[in-house]
């Protein structure tokens, strides 16, 4: 009977247990149903007020978008970022001025302004992370090599590039901003050239590269020249792809040295060797030309390992030796300048950028001990044509050869003839002289009145 008694209370407890666990199975379920809204206006709660540019910049990135299948979408292997290390992202949207990117379970943003081109959707491009998360949750990320707007001592480090505000100057170089830090660009690091004038600077912003920095002294060193250097690499590659031996360009003289001069032909510098600058002498480059100067070259030869470019110009202009042989025929009689004197002989000018040689044996027709001593520079003479070299470029020319040759030194000539007939005449050898005709010989002891023969 006991047993009997006790049985419905059993099973009213079970009864009681199984209506517990069904209503919090009810409550779980209904605790798991996610009103998208709500879920939208605890995001805003819970991230700093954002203002309406930036609340319509994250509207639109979001538009059309459910929120709980963004979340599960987004759900990734845990992934933890350092600012300054370099990540390889997915792009997920393409939105207003940012570009909006994923890694693992992390979302993140990059300036659109640092594309050249906006990027396709799902594409993975390497980035460096320049901030863990900001007020959205988002980190944020630069391309490498761009420039970021914001800074502060934890996200800085050397070789990075960031976009500053020139404040001042002073004798060594730049002040500078950079958000709320204080940087300087040094003297040599403002221009890829010579700078004059420091003041003109102050006002603007440009992009720089880190190159010192340290928090513990606050120390922060920048160069906008290294961004000019790495905008002028890049744009050199391009061009250098370009170029071909006998190309034809018209450049720009970026500088002049004793050597020659540097021409800019759009990104890339060659070199105009002092040789062919023109068909003249040149003394020195600035005869020539002037830097800032616009000029036609030609490539005469391209090395693609130091990446050295030489170019030509004076074989752009008229060749004066074209047809030198036509215009100075040897044994013709010419006139012009003394413009050189040397040890070996005199160099006339026979007309722009042709000259002769006049050796010092054929100055006069008397032995020469010195050059100045028969002409000096300016003196204008007439001599003859000897020989021409046109490949060479070189004129051989005598004045001895048009004057007269004066009585004595034609009397050493024919003494000279004279002694040069007598030496080609036979000479015979000692010891073998011919012998004299058989003759007969008068004479004799006896002393008759014919006498004796002799044989």
């Amino acid at each position: 009977m006991e047993n009997n008694e006790l049985n419905p209370q059993t099973e009213s407890v079970q009864e009681n247990a199984q209506a517990e666990a069904a209503q919090v199975q009810e409550t779980a379920a209904a605790e798991t149903q996610v009103d998208l809204e709500g879920a939208r206006e605890e995001m805003k709660n819970k991230r700093a007020p954002l203002t309406a540019e930036e609340e319509a910049e994250l509207d639109s990135a979001m538009a059309g978008g459910d929120l709980d299948a963004m979340l599960k979408d987004s759900v990734g292997a845990p992934v933890t970022l350092e600012v300054s290390a370099k990540v390889t992202v997915k792009v997920i949207k393409v939105a207003s001025d940012n570009v909006f990117v994923e890694i693992g379970d992390k979302q993140g943003l990059i300036p659109l302004k640092q594309f050249k081109e906006n990027p396709e959707v799902g594409a993975e491009i390497q980035v460096v992370v320049a901030k863990e998360n900001n007020a959205d949750g988002l980190f944020e990320a630069n391309l490498p090599g761009s420039a970021v707007t914001n800074a502060d001592w934890e996200t800085l480090e050397k070789g990075m590039m960031l976009e500053v505000t020139v404040t001042g100057s002073n004798a060594g170089g730049l002040e500078c901003k950079v958000k709320s830090l204080r940087g300087f660009i040094p003297m040599s690091q403002i221009d890829s050239g010579r700078v004059e004038n420091v003041e003109q600077y102050v006002g603007q912003k440009m992009d720089c590269i880190i190159t010192e920095v340290n928090p513990k002294r606050r120390n922060l060193v920048l160069s906008h020249r290294k961004v000019l250097d790495r905008e002028r690499d890049a744009k050199r590659e391009e061009v250098f792809g370009s170029l071909e031996v006998g190309q034809t360009h018209t450049g720009t003289v970026r500088k002049i040295m004793d050597f020659g001069a540097f021409v800019d032909i759009g990104g890339v510098d060659g070199l105009l060797h002092i040789s062919q600058l023109s068909w003249e002498r040149v003394k020195h480059p600035s005869d020539v030309l002037k830097e800032g100067d616009e000029v036609t070259v030609r490539i005469e030869k391209i090395d693609p390992k130091t990446k050295k470019i030489s170019f030509a110009y004076r074989d752009l202009q008229v060749n004066p030796w074209a047809n030198i042989e036509e215009k100075y025929p040897v044994d013709s009689t010419i006139t012009g300048k003394v413009t050189k004197i040397t040890d070996f002989g005199a160099f006339v000018e026979l007309e722009s950028a042709v000259e002769g040689l006049v050796h010092i044996s054929a100055l006069a027709n008397r032995r020469v001990e010195k050059v100045t001593d028969v002409v000096n520079v300016g003196d204008e003479v007439t001599a003859k044509v000897l020989s021409i070299d046109a490949k060479k470029h070189k004129i051989s020319l005598s004045i001895k050869a048009l004057l007269e040759v004066p009585v004595t030194e034609k009397k050493e000539k024919e003494e000279k003839k004279e002694e040069k007939k007598s030496e080609d005449r036979e000479v015979v050898p000692t010891g073998k002289r011919p012998k004299a005709a058989f003759k007969e010989l008068r004479g004799g002891r006896d002393s008759g009145t014919t006498g004796g023969l002799f044989g």
